[in-house]
């Protein structure tokens, strides 16, 4: 029973969380009801079909998809079972729950559903990353309380906690992941197998690449005991085959799109005037399987400025918040230098954060993540034109590098970095909430 009372314990906030988790909660809800204000009239009052025209016809927020909107209004696989195995079951309890309010009270309530589903994860990852920069990193509680305020200012931090997509979820087992974890190695101790098998069922299951993150942490934690053959046989192989058979039997399930919804589909983007796709589609490094979701053709450096430390952090004016498969160009660039200088600034303080924490453990796990992230989105150029739609899986490296900084740092040094580390929390939550506020209200 004592372990049973310290979880749950674990899970309520502490003094010290009060305040920038409350603060936190009233910005997460406000741009959870926005998000819902923005379609209530079309959306809620829709409880007969068409489903997929209505969404996709409607809701268009840079490269994301209604993935739970659609699935909670039918329960159906309209995502790609292999990269998100265990999504369709997950969201399954939701789903029962909106058909029966659509029933009882003749409203679609999936938009209500959503917004309160995404408000507690984005809540639970307000109050994770607090924690790792308080109890893994170790800095004082003004340092943490900055330095997550800067993490929610992130553009691609900022827009997943209200668009009805999966990143929200994957965020918040992420940060999971990364403090259990992080907790271990400080405390000398090994990621146990049912323990990681739980990570990983759960993180991969949401979504398919992030499991190798949580083999990484495993590693990190029990170093050449990782690859004994009883261990890689309990924490991959064999929760790899029940996310890949959970992944194949959802032929049970009704298919992921009927030619009636593709047909749907390009009625509705004749309607809006949309052409199929963005003129500048990227070339594939191959035709068959994964190789079909590659990119031979954006240009890495381009694609790095503008997408990766660019959008990711600060949203671009032009084309805001479009979608690269219908009107947005692949590479967007800013109107004024000062979006130049603030990513430029970002980046410097992320370099000097892995420099002043180099040698730790736990920053050298957070910097193979980041460098798996890197591999698929530069290397192969997976979803390279719309590579900030991915920021929710790698973002929370660079506020926990600057930590290290912080740490590193006293006397005017360190007075010196806050300021800047403030500045530019200031300026991101101007910019980019004025920016996507008033996309909502549009």
């Amino acid at each position: 029973m004592k372990p049973l009372k310290l979880a749950l314990k674990s899970l309520l906030p502490r003094r010290e969380e009060l305040l920038p988790g409350a603060v936190a909660l009233v910005v997460i809800v406000a741009l959870n009801a926005l998000m819902v204000a923005r379609h209530y009239d079309v959306f809620a009052h829709n409880t007969r079909g068409g489903w997929w025209a209505m969404y996709l016809g409607h809701f268009h927020v840079s490269g994301y998809d209604p993935i739970l909107y659609l699935v909670m209004s039918a329960w159906k696989v309209l995502f790609s079972g292999v990269r998100h195995p265990l999504l369709l079951w997950m969201l399954w309890p939701a789903a029962e729950l909106n058909k029966w309010l659509m029933e009882a009270a003749g409203l679609n309530c999936a938009q209500l559903i959503t917004a309160a589903m995404l408000t507690a994860a984005d809540a639970a990852s307000f109050i994770i990353m607090h924690r790792l920069l308080r109890d893994v990193v170790g800095v004082g509680r003004g340092d943490a309380a900055l330095l997550s305020a800067l993490f929610f200012s992130f553009a691609y931090v900022m827009v997943p906690l209200v668009v009805p997509d999966h990143f929200a979820f994957s965020m918040t087992l992420l940060l999971l992941t990364l403090y259990v974890s992080g907790r271990r190695l400080r405390a000398g101790r090994p990621l146990s197998g049912p323990l990681t098998v739980a990570l990983f069922v759960a993180t991969a299951g949401v979504t398919l690449s992030n499991g190798v993150k949580v083999l990484l942490a495993q590693w990190a934690t029990c170093g050449r005991r990782f690859f004994a053959w009883r261990n890689l046989l309990c924490v991959a192989v064999a929760p790899s085959a029940l996310l890949l058979w959970a992944a194949f039997t959802v032929g049970s399930v009704p298919k992921e799109r009927t030619e009636a919804d593709v047909e749907a589909d390009r009625t509705q983007q004749r309607r809006l005037g949309l052409p199929p796709h963005a003129s500048d589609t990227p070339e594939p490094m191959g035709t068959t399987g994964f190789l079909n979701w590659t990119d031979a053709s954006t240009p890495r450096l381009a694609a790095a400025v503008e997408n990766i430390f660019g959008e990711s952090l600060q949203l671009h004016r032009d084309h805001l918040l479009g979608d690269v498969w219908f009107t947005r160009p692949a590479i967007v660039r800013y109107r004024w230098a000062a979006s130049y200088v603030a990513e430029a600034l970002l980046v410097a303080l992320f370099a000097l954060g892995v420099w002043a924490g180099r040698r730790d453990r736990f920053l050298r796990l957070c910097l193979l993540w980041f460098a798996f992230d890197m591999a698929l989105t530069l290397g192969l150029g997976f979803g390279l034109n719309e590579a900030f739609i991915f920021g929710p899986h790698w973002l929370f490296v660079m506020p926990l590098a600057m930590a290290f900084a912080l740490r590193a740092c006293a006397g005017r040094r360190l007075a010196a970095l806050r300021c800047a580390i403030g500045a530019l929390a200031l300026w991101l939550w101007a910019w980019n909430g004025t920016l996507f506020v008033g996309y909502l209200l549009e």
